[in-house]
């Protein structure tokens, strides 16, 4: 199954496709849903996106769906987690201080801890009751919208609860992707985001660590198309590679030099640990889809896997890749 943690923060899951605007351990797209995620069009089976839709103004928040919307299959599963409004009153009128996570020595009045738990300290821009939600969703082109609760599903996976939390002051919304195209509203509902630039992600798996090699790598959209950027150690050898394979080619590589030291930090007796990242630039240079595997090659000579890419490319020149550095 193909899952997408969205606006995951530090809250990554091992099984995912942890994606965040902000780059941090464990994520491995790095992008702003209002430019458009670098993911095909119905690459993921689900997604779950816990407290993030808040950070949205309101004229964004159709647009933000409708992209999410367009990365499921048809019939693929959004789940959103989301504070709930109705909670925060309802502990504001039985004088629930304590419902309130914000420190009594900052704002000690009920109404000031009402108001700045709700808007998280400024970083919430728009407030959610469950109606607001499903109403939001069929706008977007959303079907067989359903409220749901803490660790329970509408859906036949039972492992999209994965990632559920804070049920004490939380909402939980289901929806599915129909056939048809999204239904955009007018007024201030934003029209749906499409992915820009030529290279998309079709499938994304991590292959470490395993026998040979510890790893790591995220994708962020550049203009020439996508970065890969990480680290890879050797086990019992030195990486003194890292390469991009496609077709049997390698279409890209660099040695590891880049200064880690996070990594160092983790494994001291390693040697070069410390300078153990990397930077890969993929080009699109023609149109099509191909299947990329990111290895490390090894001191000994032996290769060994960091991951896999489905990449789409829509260019227009011939030949899929060039050369990237």
């Amino acid at each position: 199954m193909r899952r997408l943690n969205w606006g995951c923060g530090s809250h990554v899951a091992h099984g995912w496709i942890n994606s965040d605007v902000k780059d941090g351990p464990g994520i491995d797209l790095v992008a702003d849903i209002r430019e458009g995620l670098p993911l095909a069009e119905g690459s993921m089976d689900y997604v779950v996106s816990v407290h993030a839709l808040p950070e949205f103004a309101y004229h964004e928040l159709g647009g933000v769906l409708a992209e999410l919307r367009r990365v499921l299959v048809v019939g693929g599963t959004l789940r959103l987690v989301l504070p709930d409004l109705l909670k925060g009153i309802e502990a504001y009128q039985r004088g629930d201080t304590e419902y309130f996570l914000v420190d009594p020595a900052e704002v000690s009045s009920p109404g000031g801890r009402f108001v700045v738990h709700m808007l998280w300290y400024g970083y919430s821009r728009t407030l959610f009751t469950v109606d607001f939600v499903e109403e939001l969703l069929a706008k977007a082109g959303f079907v067989d919208i359903a409220a749901c609760s803490f660790r329970q599903t509408s859906s036949d996976l039972p492992e999209i609860v994965e990632l559920d939390n804070r049920p004490r002051e939380s909402m939980y919304v289901e929806a599915r992707r129909g056939r048809d195209e999204p239904r955009m509203g007018g007024g201030l509902y934003n029209p749906p985001v499409t992915a820009q630039g030529e290279v998309q992600i079709g499938e994304f798996v991590h292959s470490t660590p395993n026998d040979r090699v510890r790893g790591h790598f995220r994708v962020e959209r550049v203009d020439s198309g996508l970065a890969l950027i990480g680290w890879a150690l050797g086990i019992d050898s030195p990486v003194v590679r890292v390469e991009v394979v496609s077709g049997g080619e390698v279409v890209a590589s660099t040695s590891p030099a880049a200064e880690r030291p996070d990594i160092e930090q983790a494994f001291p007796d390693v040697p070069g640990a410390g300078t153990c990242g990397f930077e890969l630039t993929i080009e699109p240079s023609g149109s099509g889809k191909s299947q990329l595997q990111l290895r490390a090659a090894l001191e000994d000579g032996e290769p060994a896997p960091l991951g896999e890419l489905e990449v789409v490319s829509r260019a227009r020149r011939r030949g899929l890749f060039r050369r990237g550095g």
